[in-house]
């Protein structure tokens, strides 16, 4: 028999990161810091498992709640659930309204399983739906670190080599920065949105966030030239064996010195040297982001389609409603 718990004791919640990355499916937004995180920013994290009769986790959830006017409930569920996606049943559902006392509630998963057509319609048998307004894009790119550099550097495309080697040929510095000045960084993204002509990727209050709850968790790069000029810089989360794409900009100046190409590779050495064997490079969108696309394919990472994201609501109208909501965000919960 399995049963679900929510899970508020501190001596279960220290073990929650272990037993996470146990999983195949574990995801770095499911990890206590990434809740910690999201809690600076009005959100309440909610942790539950799913047990056996000895006691073994088989299916992890952090949820996100936010409460809005009505009393109506968001809960987002960012990387998960990870495990056994069966048990995302009507059990669950009641379980989530009991301890979050909300019974008006909106509720939306965006798993990193590898997308299989029974999980697919297991989730709908359970009552869950595809989002109607996704907030990102269910395709991926995985980066191997398991093979030698020699191999990784031949599996590139002969574009991606040839920029490689023109960043060579301007003395750039790459070095890991363990606290960054957050004015530059954000003077950085700032530039890339100009140019590039997209929203604002990060506040003041959400980089510091970041840096403050993760710290040794993240690892980070910046890229210099030969004048001590910061031009750009790339980080991500290491948790586990496995590490993931979190903050990468490039200036004007740095995109014609090629840095991004110095600072991937001299990252991935680095990940390769900590001992992590699995980069996910984020979502991809091969017709409205076309740069980044290639950016990442021509690394010769893999192709992958997660389950993505799933909906469940206490009402039709509520789910609706928080649909509409999110496209009138612009894709934000």
């Amino acid at each position: 028999m399995i049963e679900w718990k929510l899970l508020s004791d501190p001596e279960e919640l220290m073990a929650w990161d272990s037993n996470l990355i146990q999983f195949a499916d574990f995801n770095y937004c499911q990890s206590i810091a990434w809740g910690d995180y999201r809690a600076l920013f009005n959100w309440k994290p909610y942790r539950w498992a799913a047990y056996t009769e000895k006691g073994k986790p088989v299916t992890l959830m952090q949820g996100l709640l936010r409460i809005y006017p009505g009393k109506i409930g968001v809960l987002w569920v960012p990387g998960g659930p990870t495990g056994d996606i069966s048990l995302m049943n009507r059990d669950l559902q009641q379980l989530i309204i009991r301890t979050t006392g909300i019974k008006r509630l909106y509720c939306r998963i965006s798993t990193s399983k590898t997308y299989r057509a029974e999980d697919s319609l297991m989730l709908k048998y359970h009552s869950w739906s595809r989002a109607l307004q996704p907030l990102g894009s269910c395709m991926s790119m995985l980066y191997d670190l398991e093979r030698d550099e020699q191999s990784r550097l031949e599996n590139c495309s002969s574009n991606w080599r040839h920029n490689l080697n023109r960043s060579g040929k301007y003395n750039l510095a790459i070095h890991q920065l363990n606290n960054p000045d957050i004015e530059t960084i954000m003077a950085i993204y700032r530039d890339m949105e100009s140019y590039k002509n997209i929203g604002k990727q990060y506040s003041r209050e959400e980089l510091e966030g970041i840096f403050m709850v993760f710290q040794e968790k993240i690892l980070f790069f910046g890229c210099y030239t030969e004048a001590g000029e910061l031009v750009a810089f790339r980080g991500c989360v290491l948790l586990g064996v496995k590490a993931w794409d979190l903050l990468a900009a490039t200036t004007v100046k740095g995109r014609n010195l090629y840095a991004s190409y110095a600072l991937f590779w001299k990252l991935i050495e680095h990940c390769v040297n900590v001992g992590i064997t699995s980069y996910d490079m984020g979502g991809i969108d091969p017709y409205e982001n076309k740069g980044v696309y290639h950016f990442k394919k021509g690394t010769g990472a893999k192709e992958i389609e997660y389950l993505g994201e799933w909906e469940w609501s206490s009402s039709e109208m509520i789910r609706y409603a928080a649909n509409w909501a999110i496209k009138y965000r612009s894709g934000r919960l």
